[in-house]
């Protein structure tokens, strides 16, 4: 009996040797149940990948270039599937298993983990910012740099906040409009045209591309404003170069030449400039303070000056600041300022007849810095539109002063550039 027992205890030992020196041989199985920060750090690669658990599914694939890769085995509708849940170190041992938390109740949900990330993963391709970018893409091959970034900046400042992370054929008419009645109540008409339109350049984008199958912005312009069209002359943006170059190098009267900058740089109507007064100003604090009889809307006016309009004032006072009009007449500078077609036929002979006007700067300035996203309220302050309540206007004569010195300073700046 004692001979038997000792060799069946041999045989048993030969066999559990040659076990675990099979296992020996196979890819590294962790036999703890859980890992630690630790032993992933000191995990060294070897020829062949192999793997580190922390149970319920969760493993850490050590490949032989070092590489660390987490991994989810798990099973769905009788088939064992794998999932990748990122890379060690940028995704951590906690974090891991946050996922693979919320992979799981996917599963007990009824749900298949991968199946959910490809819908995601389809979601974040065709949502509205996503789709958009790729709609500025295709047309920025027929547009100017210039005009590109104006697109993208105006939907990135009005629309992406609100709508940029929905997939696009989420995307209802009754939200589109609610985009974009906030910018219409800023009173920013122009603005608002815009970007209906370029987002009906993307939905129809979208449509082509069979993303989408109906433009939720058809037909949305019959319950927005629409901006009121004046006969004022004026030239585009991508035309100021020309006009700037024509100031510097044209021929004309110094008070006429100071007053065509001021008109550039200050946005004010012909009869504010030409009916200025040396009295209305504070060079030190860089201010104007038109006052109410001088309005249109009767109500006083304070404009932030940049310093390059402070600078040209400053080489005309030696001119007439002995009168008390800074754009004196020649002829009457003690009674009268110079003639309110001087600035105008100034244009004409500087071969902007038909295209440009002195009311035309004020155009051109709003849209100019409306499509570089500058806040409407700021602009409409600059041209004096004035609100209608007389309480509230008169409330806020010197609203957004702070914005404005900012925002005029810049203008001044583009303009010299």
């Amino acid at each position: 009996m004692f001979i038997v027992f000792q060799a069946t205890s041999l045989h048993c030992s030969t066999t559990v040797g040659n076990i675990v020196g099979k296992l020996l041989k196979l890819p590294k199985m962790a036999i703890s149940n859980k890992l630690n920060i630790s032993a992933i750090k000191s995990a060294k690669a070897e020829n062949k990948p192999y793997r580190l658990s922390d149970g319920k599914g969760l493993f850490l694939l050590v490949n032989p270039n070092g590489a660390k890769w987490w991994r989810f085995h798990y099973r769905f509708q009788n088939k064992q599937k794998t999932l990748s849940m990122g890379v060690f170190p940028e995704v951590g041992l906690a974090k891991a298993r946050d996922k693979i938390s919320e992979a799981r109740q996917l599963l007990a949900d009824g749900m298949d983990p991968s199946e959910k990330r490809k819908e995601s993963k389809s979601h974040s391709i065709n949502n509205f910012k996503a789709v958009a970018l790729k709609w500025i893409e295709l047309k920025s091959n027929k547009w100017k740099d210039s005009h590109t970034a104006e697109v993208r900046r105006t939907l990135e400042l009005n629309i992406f906040p609100f709508i940029g992370d929905k997939h696009i054929g989420s995307i209802s008419t009754q939200e589109i409009i609610k985009v974009l009645k906030v910018v219409e109540s800023r009173g920013s008409l122009e603005m608002l045209n815009k970007l209906r339109q370029r987002c009906n350049g993307v939905f129809v984008y979208a449509k082509v591309m069979g993303i989408i199958e109906s433009n939720p912005v058809e037909g949305i312009e019959m319950v927005l404003k629409t901006p009121v069209r004046k006969n004022f002359n004026s030239i585009q943006p991508s035309e100021l170069p020309e006009l700037i170059n024509a100031m510097k190098t044209a021929p004309m009267e110094p008070v006429t030449k100071v007053g065509l900058w001021i008109a550039l740089y200050t946005f004010q109507r012909v009869n504010e400039i030409r009916f200025a007064e040396w009295s209305e100003f504070d060079f030190e604090k860089q201010l104007w303070t038109i006052p109410s009889e001088r309005m249109k809307m009767k109500r006083e006016h304070i404009v932030p000056l940049p310093n390059q309009a402070v600078k040209l004032f400053l080489e005309l006072k030696p001119i007439t600041g002995h009168s008390p009009y800074v754009f004196a007449s020649s002829h009457k500078p003690q009674k009268q300022p110079f003639s309110e077609n001087a600035m105008l036929f100034a244009l004409y002979r500087m071969g902007f007849r038909g295209r440009m006007t002195v009311h035309g700067f004020r155009h051109l300035g709003s849209t100019t810095l409306n499509e570089m996203g500058y806040d409407s309220r700021y602009i409409e302050k600059q041209l004096s539109h004035e609100d209608r309540n007389t309480i509230r206007g008169a409330y806020n004569k010197a609203e957004y002063l702070s914005e404005r010195v900012d925002m005029m300073q810049f203008w001044a700046n583009f303009i010299d550039q």
